[in-house]
């Protein structure tokens, strides 16, 4: 989690205000072997990353795609945002930035890789349907494995739960003997 912050180009410091707690608490979190799922998923989402990029996180600058040569990637976000039928306004928010900034955005021939990524993330597809390739070249699968994923997860927190239920009733018992 800590690399993703200084990747992301975040301080510490800065992760703990977004996050509404103090410095410390943050350290804590970057210290911990085991974070609750659920916790993780809301500093993925504060992060603008998903739990499967934070699982497979190398390091922010992956090889992409090059894009075709008539692809300008500023007019295919606009064809993307009149298709989604998307408010620019509550889309800039979303990507934390301007509507300034966004407009800007969209005049870019080509984005850099974190611009292709958070715009891939905050619309809610590949960066190969960005660029041109079609959603089903194993979207299926891949699918399939992320239910699987999130089941399995799932069950590892109800089973954890229950070991902490279990060694509280058996505090309970052993008190009352």
């Amino acid at each position: 989690m800590k690399q993703i912050v200084r990747d992301k180009g975040m301080k510490i410091l800065d992760f703990a205000r977004q996050a509404d707690f103090s410095n410390q608490i943050a350290h804590y979190y970057f210290r911990k072997e085991a974070i609750k799922r659920s916790t993780l998923l809301e500093f993925c989402t504060m992060l603008g990353i998903s739990l499967d990029e934070f699982y497979g996180w190398t390091h922010p600058r992956r090889s992409l795609p090059l894009p075709a040569q008539d692809l300008h990637h500023g007019r295919r976000l606009d064809e993307m945002i009149e298709e989604k039928g998307l408010n620019k306004t509550r889309l800039a928010n979303r990507m934390a930035l301007s509507r300034r900034a966004l407009y800007n955005l969209l005049e870019k021939p080509v984005f850099t890789p974190d611009q292709l990524k958070k715009v891939c993330q905050v619309l809610e597809i590949s960066q190969k349907e960005f660029i041109g390739g079609s959603a089903e070249d194993g979207g299926a699968e891949l699918a399939d494995s992320e239910t699987w994923k999130d089941k399995y997860y799932k069950l590892l927190e109800d089973y954890n739960q229950a070991l902490l239920e279990i060694a509280r009733l058996r505090e309970i018992v052993s008190a009352a003997s």
